[in-house]
């Protein structure tokens, strides 16, 4: 099921490929049995899972059970977009999109499964110096306490105003936080230490302003790029 309640308004309440779909065998058997296979084949949509959802209407009585692990993820944006999933602190079985609608680095995230197991993955802990650290993705200090979080409900990092769309399949939902109220160090690289264990390097980068400088009597411009205040670094090492 998609995550996007405009997706389900154009394609119906369909099992989505994205977010994967699990067929068990006697359903499989039944689906590819030639009497039903070949009226499948005649549907005219081309996607697949529109195909696959069809089918199961058309010709069988079993309809989807959602798994809540599986998301679809139908939103775009930048790398900040679908921070509120990462930091939810849910277990994901499946992600979708994720180096085409947005841009998040999977298989550097899920590097850390090789020291504290697919469990670990994107786990969340919360320390007492309102830190809190979504393995894999990134490290948020809240200036204002942690505990005036509700972590309960997932950030709404994507498009303002658009709870009503998402808050059917990941509610419950709370408002985005301002940049000062949320320093967030993004994981910006990870790797396998051999004999060690796994180490990620988070970072917070300090704002960064650009600006239109022109050069005296030449009337050029060129774009600087000026750093206010330091970037800040953690390094965290998982051992085997």
């Amino acid at each position: 099921m998609s995550d996007n309640i405009d997706q389900i308004r154009k394609f119906g309440l369909l099992p989505f490929g994205g977010g994967g779909i699990f067929v068990s065998v006697p359903l499989a058997a039944k689906m590819t049995s030639p009497e039903v296979w070949e009226k499948c084949m005649e549907i005219p949509d081309n996607q697949g899972d529109q195909i696959v959802s069809e089918c199961l209407n058309m010709h069988t009585r079993v309809r989807p059970t959602f798994d809540q692990g599986l998301n679809q993820m139908d939103f775009r944006g930048d790398d900040n977009v679908a921070a509120g999933y990462f930091e939810s602190g849910r277990q994901m079985l499946t992600v979708h999109h994720w180096r085409s609608w947005y841009n998040v680095d999977m298989p550097t995230v899920g590097l850390v499964g090789k020291a504290c197991g697919n469990e670990g993955l994107l786990m969340r802990w919360v320390f007492d110096n309102n830190f809190v650290l979504s393995n894999g993705y990134s490290i948020v200090e809240y200036p204002n306490g942690a505990d005036k979080i509700n972590f309960e409900h997932v950030e709404m990092t994507m498009e303002a105003g658009s709870i009503p769309k998402y808050i059917h399949k990941i509610g419950p939902l709370r408002e985005k936080l301002p940049d000062e109220d949320k320093k967030t160090f993004k994981m910006l690289d990870a790797e396998i230490v051999e004999g060690w264990g796994v180490r990620q390097t988070y970072i917070e980068k300090a704002p960064r302003e650009k600006i239109k400088d022109e050069k005296e009597g030449e009337g050029k411009k060129e774009e600087k790029v000026i750093i206010h205040g330091d970037d800040r670094v953690v390094e965290l090492v998982w051992l085997f």
